[in-house]
C-alpha cells in the first residue's frame, strides 16, 4: 500500500497514510517474512518422528492458521473489513479448538502449544490493521480454551496462565504500537494533504498566469496595430472602422466563446462577418479540451454561410449533447446541428 490510502467506501484518498502503509505490510519483502514465519510454525507443528494421528491433527490445526496468517496481511483499507476479521477469527478458533481437544500431558515439550504464539501473532496483525477489539476478542476466546484445556488435562489453571501471560503482553505491546503509529499516520496524512493543496493552488496560479500571458499576447497581436493607429489621433477610414468592429467581435468571441475561439474558427468567423453573417460563439461548458470536433464543424459551416445568423454553443455539464449550432440563412430554412458527446452530429 502506498501513500494513497482508502476511505471507508474503498476509494483511494490521495495523500492519506495508514498504519499498514507505515509498516509496509504489503509487497515482496512482506511476502518473504510471511513465508519464513509460516515455515517456522510448520517446523513446530510437524516435529520429526511424530505418529500418524498427531500428523493428522497438526494438519487440521495448521491449515486454517496458515490461511488466517495469509489473509490478515492482504491489501485492504484500514481498518480491515469486518467480514474479513470474522473469517480470520473463525480460522484461528478452528486451530485452537483442534489442539485444545488433544489431551494435556505433564512434561510435554513446549512446541505442542505452538498454536498459542502463532494465533497471537495473527491477532497482533489484526490489531495493527486497525481492529483492536477483534484482536482482543480473539485472545479472550483463546485464553478460555487454553485454561479449560490445562485444567481438564490435570496441568492446573496456573500452568494455563503461565502459557497465556506472555501472549497477553504481546498484544498489549501491539495495541500500544498501533495507537502510536495511528497518531503518526494522521500527522503525515495532514502534512500530505496540506502539501497537495499547496501544489494544487500553485498549479492553478501558474495556469492562470500562463492563460493571462497567452491572452495578452493574443490581444497584442490582434488589437495593438489598430490601437496605435487610434492613439495617433489619425482619422480612420471606413475600412479601418470596419476592421475595428471585426476586432471587437473577435475579442468578444474569445471572452464568450473560449474553447471555440481557436485561430481557424476566429478566421472563419471574421470572414463570415465580412460577408454579412451575424456570428455568436458561446462556451458554457466546464471541461476543457472537448471542443476540437465542434470547432472543425463550426469552421466548415462558417465558410459556407453567406448571410443570416449562426449561433454555436458548448452546452453546460450534465447535458446529453456536447454542443449545438443553429444556422439561419436569409434564404432557406433554419437548421440545428447537435453534436453528441461521442462526436456524432445530428
Amino acid at each position: 500500500m502506498t501513500d494513497r490510502s482508502m476511505d471507508g467506501a474503498g476509494r483511494a484518498v490521495p495523500g492519506a497514510v495508514d498504519v499498514s502503509s507505515l509498516l509496509k505490510l504489503h509487497g515482496p519483502h512482506a511476502a518473504i517474512i510471511l513465508a519464513l514465519f509460516l515455515l517456522a510454525q510448520a517446523l513446530l507443528a510437524f516435529p520429526g518422528g511424530g505418529e500418524l494421528n498427531h500428523t493428522d491433527v497438526a494438519v487440521l490445526a495448521f491449515v486454517p492458521f496458515g490461511i488466517a496468517a495469509i489473509w490478515v496481511v492482504q491489501p485492504a483499507p484500514d481498518p480491515l473489513p469486518g467480514l474479513w476479521c470474522v473469517g480470520i477469527l473463525g480460522l484461528c478458533t478452528l486451530t485452537v479448538t483442534v489442539l485444545s481437544a488433544q489431551p494435556a500431558i505433564a512434561g510435554s515439550p513446549l512446541y505442542l502449544t505452538w498454536h498459542l504464539g502463532a494465533v497471537t501473532t495473527v491477532l497482533f496483525m489484526l490489531i495493527l490493521r486497525g481492529r483492536v477489539l477483534y484482536g482482543w476478542l480473539g485472545y479472550v476466546g483463546m485464553a478460555a480454551a487454553t485454561l479449560l484445556w490445562a485444567v481438564t488435562g490435570g496441568l492446573g489453571a496456573m500452568a494455563g496462565v503461565e502459557l497465556l501471560v506472555r501472549h497477553a503482553a504481546t498484544l498489549v505491546v501491539g495495541t500500544a504500537i498501533y495507537f502510536g503509529l495511528l497518531r503518526t499516520a494522521k500527522r503525515i496524512s495532514a502534512i500530505n494533504s496540506r502539501a497537495l493543496a499547496e501544489a494544487a493552488a500553485d498549479a492553478t496560479a501558474l495556469a492562470a498566469e500562463e492563460e493571462r500571458v497567452a491572452q495578452l499576447a493574443r490581444l497584442d497581436e490582434m488589437a495593438r496595430p489598430m490601437m496605435e493607429l487610434v492613439a495617433r489621433g489619425q482619422q480612420l477610414s471606413a475600412a479601418e472602422r470596419r476592421d475595428c468592429l471585426m476586432i471587437e467581435a473577435s475579442l468578444r468571441d474569445i471572452v464568450r466563446g473560449r474553447a471555440l475561439a481557436v485561430p481557424h474558427v476566429l478566421a472563419a468567423a471574421r470572414a463570415a462577418r465580412e460577408r454579412g453573417v451575424e456570428v455568436t460563439l458561446l462556451d458554457d461548458s466546464a471541461a476543457a479540451g472537448t471542443a476540437g470536433a465542434v470547432a472543425e464543424l463550426l469552421a466548415r459551416e462558417l465558410r459556407t454561410l453567406d448571410s443570416g445568423t449562426l449561433t454555436a454553443r458548448l452546452q453546460p455539464a450534465g447535458r446529453t449533447e456536447l454542443a449545438t449550432i443553429v444556422i439561419s440563412p436569409l434564404a432557406g430554412d433554419a437548421r440545428m446541428l447537435i453534436v453528441d458527446r461521442d462526436g456524432r452530429v445530428r
